[in-house]
């Protein structure tokens, strides 16, 4: 086991965190404590034991409650935020490559220093993820690669 995971698990920071993300109680905590070693250990897997420091991330899940996609065009929606969430277990590199290996999916490598548009391209994952950094560039962000393993429990 990742001894920094080892360690991180184990600690209030961690619980901390889950009880603010998913709410607390012992059991709670356990969920997530083995959700996320999972994803550690598929992240070991895929990439090696051997690494720098892992950072961990969650995107929420919503629901809309109120004016369902009036958002995309330039109307009002209540949205919430639901107990569901994509996670990932990320860990930058220097190589200026991006790697995505999402859990029942294909892994995605994107090379950043050829950012241009690619129409054959179009609609997919490699797409949105070569667009967004090449945007953040585009507005000055330093941007450079990682290696990410993700799981989802959104519907």
């Amino acid at each position: 086991m990742n001894k920094q995971w080892a360690a991180y698990q184990n600690s209030q920071a961690f619980a901390s965190r889950v009880a603010t993300l998913y709410g607390e109680g012992a059991q709670v905590l356990e969920n997530q404590k083995a959700r996320y070693g999972k994803l550690v250990e598929r992240f070991e897997k895929r990439f090696g034991a051997e690494h720098g420091e892992l950072c961990f991330f969650s995107a929420p899940g919503r629901t809309e409650i109120g004016g369902n996609h009036t958002d995309h065009n330039n109307g009002r929606c209540l949205a919430g935020a639901v107990n569901l969430d994509t996670i990932a277990c990320v860990e930058k590199t220097d190589d200026n490559t991006i790697v995505v290996d999402s859990e029942g999916f294909p892994p995605i490598t994107v090379d950043l220093s050829s950012l241009e548009i690619r129409e054959k391209d179009f609609g997919t994952t490699l797409a949105l993820i070569r667009g967004t950094a090449g945007v953040m560039q585009q507005m000055g962000y330093k941007v450079g690669g990682f290696k990410a393993t993700i799981s989802s429990s959104v519907l």
